[in-house]
């Protein structure tokens, strides 16, 4: 399978895949997820469904009842608990602008 991401709950852009940020954009593949058991996990985003961490690197399916957030926008929000399952990025969190834009038109 290729890209797939989520929509942040915070502020509603994608989760970013690692290739292509700037330095002032870094902070968009820093995720935090949340899973409806209480389950948190953070780290890195690869754009293929697996957040890495220094010592662990967990893979998540398609379809994950998971809620997303960047990790900057979860600390801005304090912490909250689950609420839902985070809308599928149409972007792919790798894309940019709107990836339909030529099918429109």
């Amino acid at each position: 399978m290729g890209f797939f991401s989520w929509q942040c709950k915070g502020c509603d852009e994608s989760i970013k895949a690692p290739y292509g940020l700037t330095e002032g954009t870094q902070w968009k593949n820093e995720v935090v997820m949340l899973m409806p058991n209480g389950t948190c996990i953070s780290g890195d985003y690869d754009g293929y469904g697996s957040i890495h961490q220094p010592e662990l690197t967990v893979e998540i399916e398609y379809g994950s009842p998971g809620e997303f957030w960047h990790s900057r926008c979860y600390s801005n929000a304090n912490g909250p608990a689950y609420t839902s399952p985070s809308d599928s990025a149409l972007d792919q969190g790798f894309f940019d602008g709107d990836p339909l834009a030529d099918i429109r038109s």
